[in-house]
């Protein structure tokens, strides 16, 4: 063998063991992020404030309010899973509003896609997912009447013990969902209504039922 052909394999060698490591830090930066830490729903509420052309307004709410959030980034904090609201349970305090609000407007007898709504894709800015609290400004997709759209709006984070309660508000523009402007005894609701998300976390390994 001369000394070109030896040298050759001996930088072909070098080649598939840089290309070997490569790899291996690849997969475990997969496994790390698979891994990493994730948060559980044990309770929640979210209100919706929806105000009348007339001045006033009424207050629609539900306490069905499911989901799992995992670490998905932390520069910026970015957070997967998802926050599921069951639209079928939400109320008013009147029954006929209530019925005319999930079936004409939310039209949740269309199931999927319809019949709840889904946070996700949450983003907080640059903050340590294992200290923060306080406020911070957040962004998410909420999918909605079959529509998927960006929100942004502000959290309030606080530790308690081995729980993290988060009490978050967003705007929604009822035109982005393509839902019909909602009335109700010939009075209308304005375009803009406020969500408000309270909810309780803790972590996965420590929720009820985990391990079973």
């Amino acid at each position: 063998m001369n000394a070109s052909a030896s040298a050759r394999r001996s930088c072909l060698r070098l080649v598939t063991c840089l290309l070997a490591i490569a790899g291996f830090v690849q997969a475990a930066v997969f496994v790390q992020a698979a891994d990493g830490p994730s948060w559980h729903v044990i309770r929640g509420e979210v209100k919706i404030l929806c105000p009348m052309t007339v001045g006033g307004g009424f207050e629609a709410k539900t306490p069905a309010l499911v989901g799992t959030l995992a670490l998905a980034g932390s520069h910026p904090l970015a957070l997967g899973g998802d926050l599921v609201v069951d639209l079928k349970t939400l109320e008013t305090g009147i029954g006929l509003r209530d019925d005319h609000m999930r079936n004409e407007y939310l039209e949740v007898g269309k199931g999927d896609g319809f019949d709840k709504a889904v946070l996700s894709d949450l983003q907080l800015g640059e903050v340590d997912p294992g200290a923060f609290q306080g406020r911070t400004a957040f962004t998410g997709n909420l999918a909605l009447h079959g529509v998927k759209a960006k929100v942004k709006g502000q959290a309030d984070v606080h530790r308690e013990g081995a729980t993290v309660r988060v009490d978050a508000t967003f705007p929604v523009t009822i035109a982005d969902y393509g839902i019909a402007k909602p009335q109700y005894l010939g009075v209308g609701v304005r375009s803009e209504v406020q969500v408000k998300v309270s909810l309780v976390l803790t972590s996965a390994a420590e929720a009820p039922g985990a391990g079973r």
